[in-house]
C-alpha cells in the first residue's frame, strides 16, 4: 500500500466546521500530517466543500466570512485534488455506484481514486459507510478511529 490516503468530504468538513466529531477529523489530520501521508482527493472535493459550507450559511449556522475562511482552510489542509482526465476513473466510478446502488457517482470517484491509488480511503459518510463497509479491506471509517483520549 502507498503512504497515502484519500478523504472525503465528511471529513475535510469537520476540519473546519465545529461538529461533534470534529475532534476525531482533526486527529486523523494530524496523524496523516505527522507521518507525511500524501492526502488525496478527486477534484470534487472543492466543489462539495464550498457547497456544504455554503448550505451552512444559508441555514445560519455560519457567517458568509466564515464560510470563506473555512474554504481556504480545506483546501490549504494538504490535500492533492486529483484533476485527472484519465477516463478509466470515471467509468470505474460508474462502475462502483452500480455495483453498490450508490444515488450518484459522486462519492464513487472517491473509492476509484483510492483503488487505483492502492492507498486507504476513510469516510465519515454514514450512507456511504454502510453501502461498501466490509467489501474492501481499505475502506476505512472515521468512527473506528481513536485517537487515544478518552
Amino acid at each position: 500500500m502507498r503512504n497515502a490516503v484519500v478523504v472525503d468530504t465528511s471529513i475535510a468538513i469537520k476540519w473546519v466546521l465545529n461538529e461533534d466529531d470534529s475532534a476525531v477529523a482533526l486527529a486523523l489530520l494530524a496523524e496523516w500530517k505527522n507521518k507525511k501521508m500524501a492526502m488525496l482527493a478527486p477534484a470534487l472535493l472543492a466543489y462539495e466543500a464550498s457547497n456544504t459550507l455554503y448550505q451552512n450559511v444559508r441555514r445560519g449556522r455560519i457567517t458568509l466570512d466564515t464560510a470563506k475562511l473555512s474554504m481556504t482552510k480545506v483546501i490549504l489542509a494538504g490535500l492533492q485534488l486529483d484533476f485527472s482526465q484519465d477516463p478509466v476513473l470515471g467509468v470505474r466510478a460508474i462502475e462502483l455506484a452500480n455495483n453498490f446502488s450508490l444515488l450518484a457517482t459522486y462519492d464513487a470517484y472517491y473509492l476509484a481514486l483510492a483503488e487505483r491509488e492502492r492507498c486507504e480511503f476513510w469516510t465519515a459518510d454514514t450512507r456511504m459507510w454502510n453501502a461498501v463497509k466490509g467489501k474492501f479491506a481499505w475502506v476505512r471509517w472515521m468512527g473506528d478511529y481513536h485517537t487515544g483520549e478518552k
